[in-house]
C-alpha cells in the first residue's frame, strides 16, 4: 500500500490530543503512514506535550503557527510538508479515539479507485455531506485543489466535496463506526465562531453541489 500523510491539527486539549496520538500509533497497522502534526498557537501546556511525543517518536512532523489558522489554513500548510511518495492525504482531528486497528487499512479499501475521498463520518443534513473528522483524499486532488481560505472551518471541506463531485470523482462515507473510530467533537473550543465563511447561507451551499451525490454506507465489515 501507498504511504498516508496523516495532517492533525491540534488547538488546546491535550487531553484528547494525547489520546488520539496514542491511540493512532497503538492502532494501527498494515499502513506505511506518517503523522504530520500542525498546531495552531496552543496554550503552552499542549506545546509542551507535542514536544515530548515528538521526542518520543510519537510524531513525524511538528509544525508550529503563530496563530491560529483554523481548519482551512493548518490543513493547508500542514499539506505542504507530506512526504514525495504519498498517495493520499488523510484529515484527521485530534478529538478522535482509535480502536480497530484496521481502520486506515479499511478506510483505504473503500476509497475509489479512481480517486476522490472516503471518511468516517457522515452529516445527513443537506447537502449531504462527509464529515471531516477523518477525511482520506488522494494527494494530488488536495495539493491541487486544496481548502478555500474563504471557508475557514467546515465549509471549507464541504466545498471541497462539491469540486470534486463536479470534476466526476467519488465521495463514500462511513455512518456507523463506532466500533473503528470514535470522534468526540468539540474539544478545541470556540475559536471557530470568528472564522471566514461561517455566514453563508446553506441554499447556497447547497447550489454548490450541482452534480454527483455523496455515497453514504450505513456500517462497514472490517
Amino acid at each position: 500500500m501507498n504511504k498516508v500523510s496523516i495532517i492533525m491539527l491540534v488547538y488546546n486539549a491535550p487531553y484528547y490530543v494525547k489520546q488520539s496520538i496514542k491511540t493512532l500509533k497503538e492502532n494501527t497497522e498494515g499502513v506505511d503512514y506518517e503523522l504530520i502534526v500542525v498546531d495552531n498557537n496552543s496554550k503552552w501546556i499542549t506545546k509542551l506535550l507535542l514536544k515530548r511525543l515528538k521526542q518520543k517518536g510519537l510524531i513525524d512532523k511538528l509544525i508550529t503557527n503563530e496563530k491560529n489558522m483554523l481548519f482551512a489554513g493548518g490543513n493547508n500548510i500542514g499539506s505542504e510538508y507530506c512526504d514525495y511518495n504519498s498517495e493520499y492525504i488523510l484529515l484527521l482531528n485530534s478529538d478522535v479515539k482509535i480502536l480497530h486497528k484496521k481502520w486506515l487499512q479499511k478506510l483505504i479499501e473503500l476509497h475509489p479507485y479512481e480517486g476522490g475521498v472516503s471518511s468516517y463520518g457522515v452529516v445527513l443534513d443537506e447537502p449531504q455531506r462527509a464529515d471531516g473528522y477523518c477525511f482520506l483524499i488522494n494527494k494530488d486532488l488536495y495539493i491541487n485543489n486544496r481548502l478555500d481560505e474563504n471557508f475557514q472551518w467546515f465549509w471549507g471541506v464541504t466545498k471541497l466535496q462539491s469540486i470534486l463531485l463536479k470534476n466526476g470523482k467519488r465521495i463514500v462515507c462511513v455512518e456507523n463506526h463506532e466500533n473503528i473510530i470514535h470522534h468526540y467533537g468539540g474539544r478545541s473550543g470556540k475559536g471557530f465562531k470568528e472564522a471566514k465563511g461561517m455566514g453563508i447561507d446553506i441554499e447556497e451551499v447547497k447550489k454548490w453541489f450541482i452534480k454527483g451525490n455523496v455515497e453514504i454506507l450505513k456500517d462497514v465489515d472490517i
